[in-house]
């Protein structure tokens, strides 16, 4: 099982893609990242991967390093996905074995337009620290330098995940120009709701299913979303989820 822990939301980057509607600017406590994950592995068993992630740049946490270093005395692998402007990238071979960097374009000038800025030094963070460990970017799907990337990654053997914007409210209010929200069709069912792919816990500790509810403000918990998953009813906050599915 992957579990994802949304360690802060404070970011150096207005990301053009970031999805956060009026969340709270802060950290989640070590105290607290220690509490929720000793309650996750009594009922779950230690997971395989643990992401300390961010709406924000994890880095900018504090606790960062520590959170990582007790990820991996429990047995499980930590990994995070940074947006690689961090001063000391010899630091992350202590603890990681593999870090995802995201990048949405390679041209610096389309990457200060959408948010990304510093292209140049996230490139150097890349190739000091590829020699001691794996390099997985993230790119959000993008026509024109998506490819671009790819063939970048191919060159350097970095691994390359494009991820589809999401398509749901809570989202495209912040790139509606671009894609417009899906109205769900049909009953409601969810692999993540299914089965054990994943928890997320957000900055307040709330455990959800996936990554991909950001306005919580309707979200019921665990029991309702297993119970909307046996009755194939849609829950407000996964309404037009790509990765949900509309059933007949």
């Amino acid at each position: 099982m992957l579990v994802q822990f949304e360690i802060t939301t404070r970011c150096n980057f207005d990301c053009f893609y970031c999805a956060g509607r009026a969340m709270r600017q802060g950290d989640m406590s070590y105290e607290v990242f220690i509490d929720l994950l000793a309650r996750h592995v009594e009922r779950n068993g230690t997971p395989d991967t643990v992401s300390l992630q961010g709406e924000g740049e994890p880095t900018l946490h504090h606790d960062f390093f520590k959170m990582a270093a007790h990820v991996t005395g429990l047995g499980s692998k930590p990994y995070t996905i940074t947006n690689g402007t961090y001063k000391h990238p010899e630091r992350f071979a202590e603890h990681f074995s593999e870090v995802g960097v995201s990048i949405d374009t390679l041209e610096e000038a389309a990457a200060e337009r959408i948010g990304r800025y510093n292209l140049p030094r996230v490139l150097s963070f890349i190739a000091a620290l590829a020699p001691s460990v794996h390099i997985v970017v993230h790119s959000v799907a993008h026509r024109e330098h998506t490819p671009k990337i790819a063939a970048w990654c191919r060159q350097n053997k970095y691994r390359h995940i494009v991820q589809s914007l999401q398509t749901k409210p809570d989202y495209t209010f912040r790139y509606a120009k671009h894609l417009q929200p899906i109205n769900p069709v049909g009953g409601f069912s969810c692999d993540y709701v299914a089965s054990s792919r994943m928890r997320y816990y957000s900055l307040d500790g709330v455990e959800m299913p996936c990554c991909f509810i950001k306005d919580t403000s309707a979200y019921e918990g665990m029991e309702a979303m297993r119970a909307h998953q046996r009755d194939r009813t849609w829950p407000k906050v996964c309404a037009g989820c790509r990765y949900a599915k509309s059933l007949a």
